[in-house]
Formats: C-alpha cells, sequence, structure tokens
C-alpha cells in the first residue's frame, strides 16, 4: 500500500520598502525572488501593494497613475516566476473596467501564470477614497498545505480567519502594510498581538510579510499553529526571511484549542 507524499512547504517572506516608483518596487521584487529561489523556497510573499505602491501612502489618488508601467513590471514578475520555477503573493492594485480598483494579493504558479486574486474585504476610512473592496476569500493547496490569503486590515476581523478555517485551510499567508513615518507605540504592541491570537484561536500557520517603508509596527515573521514565533526578520530594513512549513511537526505543540476551534466557528458554542 502506498503512503502519501509528506506535507511540507518551503516559504520566503519578502519584506522591503515599498515606494511611489513602480520600477524600482519590481526591480527589488525581483532580486528578493531571485533570493527566495537560491535559498529553496517554492513560493515567495510580498507586502501589500508591493509593486503599486499604496494610495493614500505613496501617493495623492490614482489620477494620472502609469496603469501601463504596473501592467510591464507585473509581466516581467510573471516572466521571472517561470524562469525560477517559484510561486509569487505579489502584493498590487488590481484596475477594474468600471469603480475603483481593489488592493490585491496576485497567485503567480512557477509558469508565470496568475493561478487566482485575492482583493483585500476590510478597508480602513483613508482606504475607502482610493480601493473597492473585495467580497471573496481565495484558497489554495500547495505541498499538500492548504492556505488561505488575507491583507493588513483584515486581521482585525476573526470573522474572515474562522471563514477560512472553516475552509480547513491550514496556513494563512498575510501580507501588510503595518508602518507608520514615526512611532506607534500602540500599533507596535497591538499587531504583533493580534497575529498571536489569529494563530492560536485558529491553529494556522501564519506567514506574515509586512513592508519595512517607515517604522515597522511588526517585522516579518512565521508563526506556529501554538501562535510563537517560528522565525522572524530583522527590524526596518529589507530581508528574506525562509522557512519550512511541516504540518506534522505541528502536532507536538500545545494548543488545547485544538479541533474545538473549527467546531467552534460552525456554531457549536460549547464542548
Amino acid at each position: 500500500m502506498g503512503t502519501s507524499p509528506p506535507q511540507h512547504l518551503a516559504v520566503a517572506a519578502c519584506q522591503l520598502a515599498v515606494g511611489p516608483d513602480i520600477r524600482r518596487n519590481g526591480a527589488a521584487i525581483r532580486r528578493q525572488m531571485r533570493a527566495a529561489a537560491r535559498r529553496g523556497a517554492a513560493i515567495a510573499q510580498f507586502p501589500e501593494c508591493a509593486l503599486s505602491g499604496y494610495a493614500g501612502a505613496q501617493f495623492q489618488s490614482f489620477d494620472g497613475y502609469p496603469w501601463q508601467t504596473l501592467a510591464d513590471q507585473t509581466a516581467r514578475i510573471r516572466t521571472l516566476a517561470a524562469e525560477l520555477g517559484l510561486w509569487v503573493i505579489l502584493g498590487s492594485t488590481h484596475p477594474r473596467r468600471r469603480g475603483k480598483p481593489t488592493n490585491c494579493l496576485y497567485l503567480i504558479d512557477p509558469s508565470g501564470r496568475i493561478v487566482t486574486r485575492y482583493d483585500k474585504h476590510f478597508l480602513m476610512p483613508g482606504d475607502r477614497r482610493h480601493y473597492a473592496p473585495g467580497r471573496r476569500l481565495v484558497t489554495h493547496t500547495l505541498g499538500g498545505v492548504k492556505f488561505g490569503l488575507l491583507i493588513c486590515f483584515d486581521f482585525r476581523f476573526p470573522e474572515l480567519w474562522r471563514e477560512l478555517l472553516k475552509r480547513r485551510c491550514q496556513a494563512v499567508f498575510f501580507s501588510s502594510y503595518l508602518a507608520s513615518p514615526e512611532p506607534n507605540a500602540l500599533m507596535e504592541q497591538v499587531a504583533p498581538a493580534t497575529l498571536t491570537t489569529r494563530a492560536a484561536e485558529n491553529s494556522f500557520t501564519i506567514v506574515a510579510t509586512n513592508t519595512c517603508t517607515g517604522r515597522q509596527w511588526c517585522n516579518s515573521r512565521v508563526l506556529r499553529p501554538d501562535g510563537s514565533v517560528a522565525a522572524q526578520a530583522p527590524w526596518h530594513r529589507p530581508a528574506v526571511l525562509t522557512h519550512t512549513i511541516h504540518p506534522a511537526a505541528h502536532t507536538a505543540l500545545y494548543n488545547p484549542v485544538g479541533p474545538l476551534a473549527l467546531r467552534a466557528a460552525h456554531g457549536h458554542l460549547h464542548s
């Protein structure tokens, strides 16, 4: 009788400074893609709006925005993904024929094809001037690990994470722009604590990548399903953080929530 191949996924959480220059962002992303591939990662993840820049942070509005430059740089990243045989989670902005664009993550496969796209569901009040919210959760399976995609402010809404739990996800790739020009003592406590909670309450592995533009509220990190930190990037500077997810090893972790989390997600609010 045959045995199932072991489940594991080598990931690279790529931390970089996001700016208004799309070409410069694209060049930085491609450098980190090459670094991730050299280190054996199967998938490289980038921060929120890593390629496009973030409206309201790097530029005032999408009036006169260079959409063709964004398309050209996206194509170059897709081409490199195919050359490297690398999966990529690319933070960017998706234009729509009507209405505002979306703040998105593209999932690009090793042939350079965009497999799917996740659009950020929850927008801060200032973001709503520039972006439209998404309405569809996205999951995918790679290396035997089923994962979901979420972006920044989504981490404040446990309902989204519970929906991914109900879809039997084991991991979440979380891309963010959790930073400000000046230190923010409150968010520098809240952001890491919230991610720890989301991991522990759902028994998720979380791969969280963040920009290092300005002052980070949370460095890029990988959290185990018990909420502990498996690996983390240095603070406030570009880095490629690599880690291999081994779901089988997580059975030894102490997390009393276990299967009760899924039971609670389905509305059974007792043991």
